[in-house]
């Protein structure tokens, strides 16, 4: 057990059948095995020297002023039309986002937000006795508090990857997440400026350990490290494989090899691709990647609702992370070990044949004038 922090204790379907399981990773699941490119550093590193890591973006997000189509180009590019025919996802599935914490009051995302059924809103007690005094959408282990938009002021990293996951779709912008009927848990662990720095890894692990202890499927985390974690981060992310939660992250945006969190044995390292399916120049690469998705130019909401475009590896996990997550609203009997293993073996493989660099997408599949957009 990971000792908590010394201020928690302070206020603040049944199964599918075999069918339509196979429906929905037809649908939904393909991997591109894309020729090796060159290595290549690409954009730039803070050199703080106590930084030791943070968020996994590249360049710079900019605001949307009207949407190009009425769905965003990652969502058809993964067929997620087609799935939400068969599911949008269950409410019992849980993805945490370990990141820089949400703004859970945006209105896209506010319905999708996980509520601690034991945790009885602003009383100061610890109502369920799990170490956490009013947890009710999660903890923000930044300032030790139940609720990240008290005290020091978010980044828009968090909200934008939880939009990518379980945002209502917003076809006056092309807004919208891969499983809109999951729930959200928000485990803010970023500073302010999206960054993390070398004493703060013990609060990662105890971010992991509050996934995991608080029924968490799936943990979304779209960090970078310069360094190696430590081994009771390793551990802990070790711990949540074993009890039943699949580990997301990057492959990092520097365009060369896959460092860090990537490269652990026990998570799903992902990625990223453009629109035209080409793997993103700046997405690093290796054997460690095991699939890609979509993360350059991909659009969804920062903090007050305001849609964006931005571009990193960090966005291309919450794709997966969503599809994950619709997997398992059909089949909650799979390990997290099935869930990788129905995401790589229903892959398709395209481009150079063979296995170089692993990356997860579809051919685009326009169908948003099918299916009824509206109040999902």
């Amino acid at each position: 057990m990971i000792r908590r922090p010394p201020r928690s204790t302070l206020s603040s379907s049944s199964a599918a059948s075999d069918v339509y399981k196979r429906q929905i990773m037809t649908l939904v699941f393909s991997v591109v095995w894309l020729s090796a490119i060159p290595s290549k550093q690409v954009g730039t590193t803070c050199s703080h020297p106590e930084i030791a890591g943070g968020a996994g973006t590249y360049g710079v997000p900019f605001v949307v002023s009207s949407a190009a189509s009425r769905l965003r180009w990652g969502l058809k590019a993964i067929r997620a039309p087609e799935a939400w025919r068969i599911t949008q996802g269950s409410e019992e599935v849980i993805v945490a986002i370990i990141d820089s914490g949400i703004d859970y009051t945006v209105p896209l995302l506010r319905d999708h937000m996980w509520k601690n059924p034991d945790e009885i809103p602003d009383n100061g007690i610890d109502d369920d006795k799990n170490g956490y005094v009013d947890d009710v959408h999660g903890w923000d282990f930044r300032d030790n508090d139940p609720d990240s938009l008290v005290g020091t002021p978010i980044s828009y990293h968090g909200t934008f990857v939880a939009g990518l996951v379980a945002a209502s779709v917003d076809a006056a912008t092309g807004v919208g997440g891969v499983a809109p009927r999951v729930r959200i848990m928000d485990i803010r662990f970023l500073d302010s400026r999206g960054f993390f720095y070398k004493s703060d890894w013990w609060k990662l692990a105890q971010a992991i350990e509050y996934a995991v202890e608080n029924g968490a499927r799936i943990i979304n985390l779209s960090l970078y490290a310069r360094v190696d974690p430590p081994g009771f981060v390793c551990h802990a992310i070790r711990n949540a494989t074993k009890r039943g939660v699949l580990v997301i992250t990057i492959a990092g945006n520097e365009g060369s090899r896959v460092k860090a969190f990537g490269r652990l044995p026990d998570v799903v390292t992902v990625g990223a691709v453009d629109k035209h399916m080409s793997p993103a120049p700046f997405s690093s690469r290796g054997p460690e990647v095991d699939l890609a998705a979509p993360g350059v130019d991909v659009i969804s909401i920062v903090p007050g609702g305001v849609p964006v475009s931005s571009s990193g590896t960090s966005f291309a996990a919450p794709h997966v992370a969503g599809t994950a997550a619709l997997l398992w609203a059909l089949d909650k009997r799979l390990s997290p070990e099935g869930v990788r293993e129905i995401l790589r073996s229903t892959a398709r493989d395209v481009g150079s044949p063979g296995k170089d660099c692993l990356l997860y997408t579809s051919d685009a599949a326009d169908e948003e004038d099918s299916v009824d957009l509206g109040g999902r």
